[in-house]
């Protein structure tokens, strides 16, 4: 999808996701949105750096920013599940996010991955 495409979803569905969900417990405001066209490209500040597995949105909690790789985005409701998803992780805690994973756990088995996903099938109450 274009990023304008992304955008005026995004604008759109945002609101009502935070409205429905709430404010997080860990942290008060709610994120910022930020779009790219892609992770190893943002995080390096290469632009034609590329890597194996893109994702198609991340939550970066140190910054409080969801970000959207655009050029993933396949249609509306695949932006609105990416909100769902990674404000799923917004609301969850930061501790137990990294207890998980040092309990063994990977991103299949994680639980609030686990739980992040399941928060996709809500899509159409956005729709």
């Amino acid at each position: 999808m274009l990023k304008d495409e992304v955008k005026n979803i995004v604008n759109k569905i945002y609101p009502e996701i935070k409205k429905y969900y709430g404010i997080s417990k860990f942290n008060h405001n709610p994120p910022k949105v930020k779009y790219h066209y892609n992770i190893y490209a943002r995080i390096t500040g290469i632009p034609e750096m590329d890597g194996e597995c893109n994702p198609a949105a991340e939550y970066e909690r140190e910054t409080n920013t969801i970000w959207i790789y655009y050029p993933e985005g396949r249609s509306r409701k695949w932006v609105i599940q990416t909100l769902l998803h990674e404000y799923q992780h917004y609301l969850q805690s930061p501790t137990w996010m990294k207890r998980y994973y040092n309990m063994g756990h990977e991103y299949d088995t994680h639980p609030y991955e686990v739980a992040a996903t399941k928060s996709e099938s809500n899509w159409k109450t956005f729709a």
